[in-house]
């Protein structure tokens, strides 16, 4: 990883295990302690354009835990208070844990970049902040 920001990424529920067949990587529910949420579902993002920005909002009340799965692709978080951070994802055991009211831009995917979501709730329309300066209203 390139940076040592306070959201750099950290091992979550994920084990793997490799032998001369490949590479399984697996999420292990007896290590729910190491992801603060209860999983609500699961969705990934794929064969996005090259120069395409996904996220662009906060989530009021749900957590999110993405993983490069494969390829690579840039987070940008940003609280509303200090400068934003960026974290690269590159790797399939390591995940970042995105709480809920940090502001979050996906970019700079890889051509062959899979992104895993794992998301403590179901889609609802109104828990998110698709707004930036709105999103900073509810910081001050």
């Amino acid at each position: 990883m390139q940076n040592q920001s306070p959201y750099s990424p950290l091992d979550l529920i994920f084990g793997t295990f490799t032998d001369e067949r490949g590479t399984l990587t697996i999420c292990l529910s007896k290590n729910q302690e190491k992801l603060p949420f209860q999983i609500g579902r699961v969705f990934w993002i794929t064969d996005v354009p090259k120069h395409a920005v996904r996220g662009c909002h906060a989530h009021r009340k749900c957590y999110e835990a993405l993983v490069a799965v494969h390829g690579s692709f840039k987070v940008r978080l940003d609280d509303g208070m200090h400068p934003a951070q960026e974290v690269v994802l590159d790797q399939k055991d390591k995940g970042l844990l995105i709480p809920p009211m940090l502001w979050c831009e996906i970019y700079d995917f890889s051509d062959d970049a899979v992104c895993l979501c794992i998301a403590s709730g179901d889609y609802d329309k109104e828990g998110y902040v698709n707004n930036y300066e709105e999103f900073k209203q509810y910081k001050i």
